[in-house]
């Protein structure tokens, strides 16, 4: 079965449209309509996130339509970044994101939810969603972390302190201690508080 027939019946088994569809892909639904009738080519980063959405049963949380993935997440991001959005409401992107995640119960569901999502057009931005992804698997005990979390573009050169530690550097300490070991070795310096939902 080609991987345009699966992406069909993937979306009618869930009962989804194009456009929510292309959301939690993280890309536009007119790609979603292309990659359906064959008429463009699936790079090797969509791909991998159609093949997780194809493995989803039509008992999935995704079939609700209401969980983010990190690649929906990557994509508002995107264009939050582009329009120069307060970092604190890009935080919050983040923060449902792992909230969503902690009510994913099914493997097919945390897989696609976990799958390589596209570039945010900030480096900062890109390694904090790797490390957190590897910080959710790590709260959540699952054994392993996706490969491409571990790749050279998931990791900063120069270190980034989030929020107010990047304004107050008394507060540097503090998230030096407190950010989780996936985002310190990234060179993200946030405390863990910050994924905390209130």
């Amino acid at each position: 079965m080609s991987i345009a027939e699966s992406l069909v019946q993937a979306r009618d088994r869930l009962r989804l449209t194009q456009a929510e569809t292309a959301g939690l892909l993280g890309t536009r639904q007119a790609n979603v309509s292309a990659y359906e009738r064959g008429r463009l080519q699936v790079g090797q980063g969509i791909r991998d996130r159609i093949e997780s959405f194809t493995e989803l049963g039509a008992r999935s949380s995704y079939a609700e339509g209401w969980p983010a993935t990190l690649a929906s997440t990557a994509a508002a991001l995107r264009a939050d970044f582009s329009v120069q959005a307060d970092e604190v409401n890009m935080l919050r992107l983040v923060i449902q994101a792992a909230d969503d995640f902690a009510r994913l119960g099914a493997p097919c569901d945390r897989r696609f939810f976990l799958s390589r999502p596209g570039a945010t057009g900030s480096a900062r931005w890109d390694a904090l969603l790797g490390a957190l992804a590897v910080e959710l698997c790590r709260r959540h005990g699952l054994e392993s972390t996706p490969a491409w979390t571990r790749q050279p573009d998931r990791y900063l050169v120069e270190t980034w302190w989030v929020g107010a530690a990047g304004e107050v550097e008394s507060l540097r300490a503090l998230a030096l201690r407190d950010s989780p070991p996936a985002f310190r070795a990234r060179g993200v310096m946030m405390g863990r508080q910050i994924l905390e939902s209130t």
